[in-house]
């Protein structure tokens, strides 16, 4: 899957905004020119687009790191639970890469000794890294949208009534709506696929569980509540 294109496109230059932190308290838009308010808004859709393409990257991340390693993915299922000796491991995954067989057996010693030694299929603390920074994305995402959809909405509202009163195009109210439809548009779709690829990690580190690697109960945790949350985000956003 692929990220959403950027083809948010400016109803006023943003060069004659300047560049505005992301921390910015939220004003109030009585008394405020509506050109200040697009401006304004034009450069958040900005940043939290760049977030949600960010949590899109993240989350890609997660199932890269959530998918068992390279070519051993179909030889370790093969080869069952349990980790074999070194030597043995080798003769399993090349077996069943080349020929399909179901796996080397180990010598009674051997696969007495090596029976509790579980598969890793992928790396816990690689993961941990990985969902974190998805979190730290996700809690801004959904810190900042309700505040950047309520706003739209005023800024609408506003030129609506100055577009009644004669005091601007109807061409121009139609230019800013079709940003800001397109901007909730690709924020909407970047969430999906964030959702999407937070399941789809989940249910790798599912099939790692099945195939008998232990650990994972935070990580199957924090994906499955990394796909609600931007379950959740996307739900919030009316498209118009």
């Amino acid at each position: 899957m692929r990220a959403p294109k950027v083809i948010l496109t400016l109803t006023v230059s943003i060069a004659l905004s300047g560049c505005l932190p992301s921390n910015e308290p939220m004003f109030s838009s009585r008394g405020v020119a509506p050109e200040t308010i697009s401006v304004h808004n034009a450069s958040n859709e900005i940043q939290m687009q760049d977030q949600a393409l960010a949590l899109n990257a993240m989350t890609r991340n997660i199932i890269r790191k959530s998918t068992v390693q390279g070519a051993a993915i179909g030889a370790f299922a093969g080869c069952g639970l349990v980790i074999l000796s070194a030597s043995n491991a080798k003769n399993c995954v090349t077996g069943a890469v080349a020929g399909g067989a179901i796996g080397a057996v180990a010598g009674a010693a051997s696969g007495k000794k090596q029976a509790a030694k579980r598969v890793e299929l992928v790396s816990p603390s690689a993961l941990v890294r990985a969902i974190g920074k998805a979190d730290d994305s996700m809690d801004i995402v959904s810190r900042d949208l309700p505040n950047l959809l309520k706003k739209q909405d005023t800024e609408l509202a506003l030129l609506s009534d100055r577009m009644k009163s004669g005091q601007i195009s109807e061409e121009q109210y139609a230019h800013r709506f079709e940003v800001i439809k397109a901007n909730r548009a690709q924020l909407a779709e970047a969430l999906s696929l964030s959702a999407a690829q937070a399941n789809e990690a989940h249910k790798n580190l599912q099939a790692a569980k099945v195939k008998g690697q232990t650990g994972l109960d935070w990580h199957l945790s924090a994906t499955r509540n990394l796909a609600r949350d931007a379950t959740s985000a996307r739900s919030a956003i009316s498209l118009l």
